[in-house]
């Protein structure tokens, strides 16, 4: 219990500005409600048998109601200072306030002289970032005046740390997303070529990877999956692509072979493998040298309307044996000539079988532009959940 504390002034003060600019980071304002939110109110307000539960979040002057279990349905902003947490922004631990109308804090609030004319308040604080500032409350409310017992009390804790860790949790993914982005291929210029891709990962980290760069006049091209999906996926692609572009000029077959060497121990140790497309263009010839590490998800199209799939007769890296040589393989792209390379994930966009690869094709052949076919690729995905992540990398020949 806290009492005589008087209200305070949360203003622009330097504290107040931090806050406001953590809650900003968190960018989860101006989202609507999220289930992940109403389920830690939805609980609360069942436990407590309240009738009303709130998770909040505050400005310089402003609360924010983010998510609301309650009859009456508040805000979705409030001035702070016409608040509880408002009001108690400045206390460290939890407010417990059995009755408001006999609390000199809350006694003039309109919340509590009028409609619902709130009694008992309890109130948490959620807290983010390294220094731990305090961004709001998760809290109670009913118009009978009533306290908590300690149990009560650290349940009622417990479900403010559930919410501090879900408010981190969307801090962490929107940088990962970040992170993520700046690890797509810079986009590069090849006289007589198009190239482009796109990868959509199944939650927020994807296993697939492409990449692309120019080196000594050749396009070295790669599209890898690692088995799974997730964050250990993720961080594995991750490690896969800092080996690859280690090696930037380095012809597909002792590129693949450093990679067998340096990620498989790794790989091994998570119970995963990768399998992977690696090739290395000659522009002026057209030709294509390649390694297919257990991959086989490539489509070579003619401007005749032939069509061809490469397959591959090699182990993924984490499952080729050590010490036994790969087999590596060359096409040519002729003018006109289109390479799709996929992950598996655009198998499930159709029957789960490389047929699907046909029905790329005719979706490229329908819209022979990257921009264009990409998007109708995504269009397919939002259709047809492929339940896994999805690459799609796209290599013309003009």
């Amino acid at each position: 219990m806290h009492q005589g504390t008087s209200p305070t002034s949360t203003g622009s003060s330097p504290e107040a500005v931090r806050r406001a600019a953590l809650v900003a980071a968190l960018d989860v304002v101006d989202g609507g409600p999220e289930e992940r939110f109403e389920r830690i109110t939805r609980i609360a307000r069942e436990a407590f048998g309240v009738s009303g539960s709130f998770l909040n979040l505050a400005g310089t002057d402003v609360l924010t109601i983010k998510s609301q279990q309650s009859d009456e349905v508040f805000g979705p902003t409030i001035p702070l200072q016409d608040t509880f947490c408002g009001r108690t922004i400045d206390q460290a631990g939890p407010v417990v306030v059995p009755d408001a109308s006999a609390d000199e804090r809350f006694a003039d609030m309109s919340m509590v002289v009028e409609d619902p004319n709130v009694r008992f308040y309890a109130g948490v604080p959620l807290r983010v970032g390294d220094d731990h500032v305090k961004v709001g409350t998760l809290c109670l409310v009913d118009p009978r005046p009533r306290t908590l017992d300690p149990d009560d009390l650290a349940l009622l804790e417990e479900l403010g740390v559930w919410a501090e860790r879900e408010l981190a949790a969307g801090a962490d993914e929107d940088r990962l997303r970040g992170v993520l982005a700046g690890l797509q291929p810079a986009p590069v210029q090849v006289p007589g070529y198009r190239i482009g891709g796109m990868s959509v990962p199944h939650g927020v980290v994807s296993g697939d990877l492409h990449e692309w760069h120019l080196a000594d006049d050749a396009l070295h091209l790669t599209v890898a999956d690692v088995m799974g999906k997730g964050m250990s996926a993720g961080l594995l692609a991750a490690t896969i692509r800092g080996a690859l572009l280690a090696r930037p000029d380095e012809a597909p077959e002792a590129v693949v072979a450093a990679l067998d060497e340096q990620v498989a121990p790794d790989l091994g140790r998570a119970e995963s493998f990768s399998t992977m497309f690696h090739g290395r263009l000659d522009p002026a010839s057209g030709r294509l040298d390649f390694v297919d590490a257990g991959h086989g998800l490539v489509l070579q199209m003619r401007p005749d309307g032939a069509e061809r799939t490469l397959l591959s007769s090699d182990l993924p890296i984490g499952l080729h044996p050590a010490g036994f040589e790969r087999s590596s393989g060359s096409l040519v792209l002729g003018h006109g000539d289109v390479l799709v390379i996929v992950s598996d994930g655009a198998l499930e966009l159709w029957d789960s079988t490389l047929s699907s690869l046909s029905r790329l094709g005719a979706l490229w052949r329908e819209a022979p532009d990257i921009d264009a076919f990409l998007a109708r690729v995504r269009a397919r995905a939002l259709e047809h959940d492929p339940g896994d992540d999805l690459t799609v990398v796209v290599l013309a020949r003009d």
